[in-house]
């Protein structure tokens, strides 16, 4: 199958709970515009030491296996990809099983984008801070955007991804 493009975008913000109004704001959205299986984003909290937390994250219900693009959770696997550590406690991310399919997701975001494009995203989450990272597809990206009204900085970079193959390899690495 060929790759289909979706949009990172991330943020950056001087305070978690700042952090938390924009993505409730991004969540209200989706849900507003019925689109909410295509809203995927965490809020990441980076520490003075560069550590990473998760402490807020949309999945929209999604589950690993079956499922394509946004619906398989590409914002947690970015962030993993962006931040490997986090994938330590994995259930910080996926209950259960489940975990093990964070994994494939870092590495398929991690062979199918530039080293450059994950380092700058990686670099507009500052330690010290929180962001949202927020994968969205092409035509929702500038709408998106827009609603990043507490950002200090946004970072915006192009992904590609086979949908088909990541399925795949989210499934084996739950087996």
């Amino acid at each position: 199958m060929a790759d289909q493009p979706y949009v990172a975008l991330a943020a950056q913000y001087a305070s978690e709970e700042e952090a938390v109004a924009d993505f409730d704001a991004l969540h209200a959205h989706f849900k507003e515009a019925g689109k909410h299986a295509s809203f995927d984003a965490a809020v990441v909290r980076r520490d003075k030491e560069g550590n990473v937390e998760i402490p807020k994250r949309e999945d929209g219900d999604k589950h690993h296996g079956g499922r394509k693009g946004l619906a398989i959770g590409l914002a947690g696997g970015l962030v993993v990809a962006l931040f490997p550590a986090v994938a330590l406690g994995g259930a910080l991310l996926l209950g259960g099983g489940a975990g093990a399919g964070i994994g494939a997701l870092a590495g398929h975001i991690s062979k199918k984008s530039s080293a450059e494009d994950l380092k700058a995203i990686s670099e507009t989450l500052h330690a010290g801070s929180a962001g949202i990272v927020v994968v969205v597809s092409p035509a929702d990206a500038d709408q998106i955007q827009s609603l990043l009204s507490h950002a200090t900085g946004v970072t915006r970079k192009e992904i590609a991804v086979d949908d088909e193959k990541l399925d795949n390899e989210v499934q084996d690495a739950a087996e």
